[in-house]
């Protein structure tokens, strides 16, 4: 993924191309230009979802991404960045595992944030106890797979589901959300797709995700 940033401040209403990065669902890989207004949009989502998280003034949020990944997780290390809390970066990758074990045990992480099966086989393969390592964290926000696995090992993590160019969030509890003002989710054989409801960089129509599940008349969705 190339990210190409002008060195300006963009507005609400800023539709220059801020930086691209990667769409990728189980049907295709995609380039993903992203505006400076979607940037904008799409951090007042994650500092919405942050606050649920109980994120607040001085919270560490440890953020674990891949390159092609930048530029959906930029606007959230933004929203972070907007509630005066703080970032700590480890790679999506089995090498950076250990990365994330260090923040966990040396940092007071308020949230472990994209956590996915890649982390989780790094620590195994690093011979690090995942129980231990994650203890430390006050909340968990890991993608699919690696929520299940966390769950298995007695955690109640948040689930951090994929829907190409959006994140949508079910919480311990059971509830979903996602960015309804800017993404329209309907369900067609099964499947999710997705819909830019705002004038994007990139308009979508109908993407579909590669997501199982079902959406319900008030726009919560089930995974199956």
């Amino acid at each position: 993924m190339n990210v190409a940033v002008k060195p300006i401040m963009g507005s609400a209403t800023d539709e220059r191309v801020m930086m691209h990065g990667c769409i990728r669902t189980s049907h295709a890989v995609m380039s993903y230009p992203m505006s400076f207004r979607d940037v904008h949009a799409d951090s007042l989502f994650g500092m919405r979802m942050f606050r649920e998280m109980g994120v607040q003034a001085g919270s560490m949020v440890m953020f674990t991404s891949g390159s092609s990944e930048y530029a959906n997780f930029w606007p959230y290390e933004v929203a972070v960045s907007n509630l005066e809390a703080c970032v700590a970066i480890a790679e999506n990758f089995i090498f950076d595992a250990g990365r994330s074990e260090m923040f966990m045990r040396r940092l007071s992480i308020k949230v472990a944030f994209g956590i996915t099966n890649a982390i989780l086989d790094g620590m195994g393969a690093l011979k690090l106890d995942v129980v231990k390592a994650f203890e430390p964290a006050e909340v968990i926000c890991a993608r699919d797979g690696a929520a299940d696995r966390l769950k298995e090992l007695g955690f109640s993590p948040w689930r951090m589901v994929s829907f190409g160019p959006a994140f949508g969030f079910v919480s311990p509890q059971g509830e979903t959300f996602y960015d309804a003002d800017e993404w329209l989710i309907e369900e067609v054989g099964g499947e999710f797709l997705i819909t830019a409801r705002a004038t994007r960089a990139l308009p979508l129509v109908r993407l579909p995700t590669g997501v199982k599940g079902s959406v319900n008349s008030n726009g919560q969705f089930t995974l199956a």
